[in-house]
C-alpha cells in the first residue's frame, strides 16, 4: 500500500481512538463514582446507566387483572346496547353480565324484536361482539377473540403508561418497565430505597382532568407561543431570584408548585402553570418542559371516560398523502354526559388541555360542545407520527379510569452496598483479565503481543463507548459479556499471529508477512464470529431481562472485534513495520536460527 493510503488509515484510526475515549469518559466516571448523580459539565451524555444489580434499588413484578378488565368492557358493551336499543325503539327487559361464562344475557320484551335486535348488533358490533344461539327467546353475546385480544393489550399498555407517569413524578432515574408474560409487568427502580412508598404510588388511580387554557382561543393569533415565551421569561426570573432550577428538586411536582407559588402575584386569578413535555429540536433525547397557563376554575374530571380509541377521519389538513387521518374518539358515561356537554359548550373555540397527573398531554381546540362522545382531532404532520400521537393520547385518556387493578406479586430490594460490591468485582475482573492477557501476549508474541494488548484495550473501550452512546444499561451480565468479548478479541489476534509465523517460516518479506497473515486469517475470524453472533441473536430474540443484556453486549463486542482485528491492528503493524526488515512475533531463537540456516 502506498504512503497516502497508510496515512489515511493512521489518521482514521487515531480519530476513532480519540472519539472512543471521549465517549467513554462519562461511563468511567459513573463506574468510579457510582453515588454521583451528575457527570462533569464537559462530558457528553453518554454515561451508561447502572442496572439494578450494580446500583441497587427495587425490583417488582406487578400482576394486572386482565380478566376483570375483560368483564368490565363487556359490561360497557351491555350499557351501549341498552342506549342504542332505546334509540332503535327495541324494548329490553334486562341486560345482564354473566361473569362465570363471560357472556351478556339480553332479554327482549317482545320476541318480534329479535331479528331487529340481531341486525343492530351485527351492524354496530360485528368486529367486537359475537351473537350466540338464542335460548328460550333470550339473546346471548360474547366478545370476539380479536376484541378480547385488543382489550387485554389495551389494558396492559394503559397500565404501563400509568406506572411510567407515576415513576416520572417520583423522580426515579432510568426506570425499567416492560411486559413479562401475559398479565405481568416488570418494574425496576435503580437507586430507589422506599419500596412501600413506590407501591402506594403505583397503586393510586391516575388523575385525569380537562382544563381550559387561560386567555387563549383559536381566534387569538400566536397566543400559545406568545404565552409560552412570557411564562418562560417569568419562570427564569423567579429561578434566578430563588437560586433554584428543576434539578434542585427530587420531584417535578415540587418544582411546579414552587414556580406557581413564586409567580402567584404575576398570574391571572384562578390560574396556574402546568407543563407539557416535549423534545428539544437540537437534541432529541433531551426532554424540555413547556409551560402552559391553565384555568383552575374551568376544570372537568376525566374519571367519567368509559372508552377512548383511535379511529380514522377523512380530511387532508396538512397531510401530504391526503385522505384519512387518525383522531381520538372517546365516550363519557351517562351520568356525566350532560354536565360535560354544558362545560364544553361554554368554551367552543378555546384550547382545552388534557392533563394527566399534572402533566399536559394535549391541548386541542374545542370545535363544538361534547356530549356523551367526542373526537379529538390532531394537528398536521406525517401520518406515522400523527398515528403514534393518537395512540399515545388514547392511552392517556383511558389511564384516567385505570380499569385494571394492579397487584405486587414479587418484590426485592437490592441494597446499594451490594451494587458497589458488584461494581468493584466487575472492575477487578476486567483489570485482572486484561493484565493477564497482556502478560501472556507480551511473553509469547513479543512486540506483536504488546501491540495486540494495546489494541485490545482500545477495543474494550470502544465497546463501552458504543454502549454508552446507545444509552444501554450496564449490568453484571453485560460486564460478563465484555469480559468474554475480550477473550474472543485476543483469540482473533492469535489466529492472525500464527498465520504470520507461517509466512515468516515460508521466507516472506515483512510486508508480505503482514498482508498474507491478515488476509489468510480473515475468513477464519469472520466464520467464528458469525457463528457466535447467530447464537447472540437467538438469545436476544427469545431471552428476557439480563439474558438480552448479555446478548446485546456480545453482539456489539463481536462487531467491534472484527473491525479492530482486521483493520485497526493491521494499520498499526503497517505503521510500525514500515521501515523494518524483521518482525517480532515471539518466535524462539532456535526457530530463527533454523530459518537462517535454511536460507543460507
Amino acid at each position: 500500500m502506498n504512503s497516502s493510503g497508510i496515512k489515511f488509515r493512521v489518521w482514521f484510526c487515531g480519530l476513532l481512538t480519540v472519539a472512543t475515549f471521549y465517549f467513554l469518559a462519562p461511563t468511567v466516571w459513573t463506574l468510579w463514582h457510582p453515588d454521583d448523580v451528575k457527570t462533569p459539565s464537559w462530558m457528553m451524555d453518554t454515561a451508561m446507566p447502572l442496572g439494578l444489580d450494580l446500583k441497587g434499588g427495587v425490583h417488582m413484578v406487578l400482576g394486572v387483572d386482565l380478566d376483570k378488565v375483560e368483564l368490565d368492557q363487556l359490561g360497557a358493551y351491555g350499557r351501549n346496547i341498552e342506549r342504542m336499543s332505546a334509540d332503535k325503539k327495541i324494548e329490553l327487559e334486562s341486560v345482564k353480565l354473566i361473569e362465570k361464562s363471560g357472556e351478556l344475557e339480553v332479554k327482549l320484551k317482545s320476541p318480534a324484536d329479535a331479528e331487529k335486535f340481531r341486525a343492530m348488533v351485527t351492524d354496530n358490533w360485528a368486529q367486537t361482539l359475537e351473537l350466540l344461539r338464542p335460548v328460550d327467546g333470550v339473546e346471548y353475546l360474547r366478545a370476539s377473540p380479536q376484541a378480547i385480544q385488543n382489550i387485554r393489550e389495551t389494558a396492559r399498555n394503559q397500565s404501563i403508561e400509568t406506572i411510567r407517569n407515576r415513576i416520572d413524578e417520583f423522580g426515579v432515574a432510568e426506570p425499567l418497565i416492560s411486559r413479562r408474560g401475559e398479565d405481568q409487568i416488570l418494574v425496576q427502580f435503580p437507586g430507589a430505597k422506599e419500596p412501600d412508598r413506590l407501591k402506594t404510588l403505583i397503586g393510586q388511580t391516575a388523575q385525569l382532568n380537562f382544563q381550559i387554557v387561560e386567555g387563549c382561543d383559536e381566534n387569538t393569533a400566536d397566543c400559545i407561543e406568545t404565552q409560552r415565551a412570557d411564562l418562560e421569561a417569568k419562570i427564569k426570573s423567579v429561578e434566578v431570584a430563588g437560586n433554584y432550577t428543576k434539578e434542585s428538586f427530587t420531584r417535578f411536582s415540587e418544582y411546579r408548585d414552587r414556580v406557581n407559588s413564586d409567580l402567584k402575584d404575576q398570574l391571572p386569578a384562578n390560574s396556574a402553570i402546568a407543563f407539557e413535555k416535549g423534545n428539544d429540536p437540537n437534541e432529541v433525547s433531551k426532554t424540555v418542559y413547556i409551560p402552559v397557563l391553565l384555568s383552575t376554575k374551568n376544570i372537568f374530571s376525566g374519571e367519567f371516560i368509559d372508552q377512548a380509541f383511535v379511529q380514522m377521519s377523512s380530511g387532508s389538513n396538512g397531510l401530504a398523502m391526503g385522505g384519512d387521518r387518525p383522531e381520538v374518539a372517546f365516550h363519557i358515561n351517562a351520568a356525566a354526559a350532560k354536565t360535560f356537554e354544558q362545560f364544553t359548550g361554554q368554551f367552543v373555540g378555546h384550547y382545552m388541555a388534557i392533563v394527566l397527573d399534572g402533566v399536559v398531554k394535549s391541548k386541542p381546540v374545542l370545535q363544538s360542545a361534547i356530549g356523551d362522545s367526542g373526537r379529538i382531532t390532531l394537528g398536521s404532520g406525517a401520518y406515522e407520527s400523527m398515528l403514534q400521537e393518537a395512540q399515545d393520547l388514547s392511552i392517556v385518556l383511558r389511564a384516567g379510569a385505570l380499569p385494571a387493578s394492579i397487584e405486587v406479586q414479587e418484590e426485592r430490594v437490592i441494597g446499594p452496598s451490594m451494587g458497589r460490591d458488584a461494581i468493584e468485582s466487575g472492575k477487578t475482573a476486567l483489570i485482572w483479565s486484561f493484565f493477564l492477557v497482556l502478560a501472556f501476549m507480551a511473553v509469547y508474541y513479543g512486540l506483536s503481543g504488546v501491540i495486540a494488548s494495546i489494541v485490545t484495550l482500545i477495543n474494550v473501550s470502544m465497546i463501552f463507548a458504543i454502549l454508552g452512546a446507545l444509552h444501554a444499561t450496564l449490568t453484571l451480565p453485560g460486564i460478563a459479556g465484555i469480559v468474554l468479548t475480550l477473550g474472543m478479541a485476543v483469540d482473533a489476534l492469535i489466529i492472525i499471529f500464527e498465520r504470520m509465523r507461517e509466512e515468516v517460516r515460508a521466507g516472506k518479506t515483512v510486508n508480505q508477512v503482514i498482508e498474507l497473515g491478515f488476509d489468510k486469517a480473515y475468513s477464519a475470524i469472520l466464520d467464528s464470529n458469525i457463528t457466535t453472533i447467530i447464537g447472540a441473536m437467538v438469545l436476544l430474540s427469545f431471552g428476557t431481562g439480563s439474558i438480552r443484556g448479555f446478548a446485546f453486549t456480545l453482539m456489539v463486542g463481536i462487531a467491534s472485534n472484527v473491525f479492530m482485528a482486521t483493520y485497526f491492528t493491521k494499520t498499526i503493524f503497517m505503521l510500525f513495520m514500515k521501515n523494518k526488515k524483521t518482525l517480532s512475533i515471539g518466535m524462539s531463537r532456535h526457530e530463527l536460527n533454523e530459518l537462517a540456516t535454511n536460507k543460507g
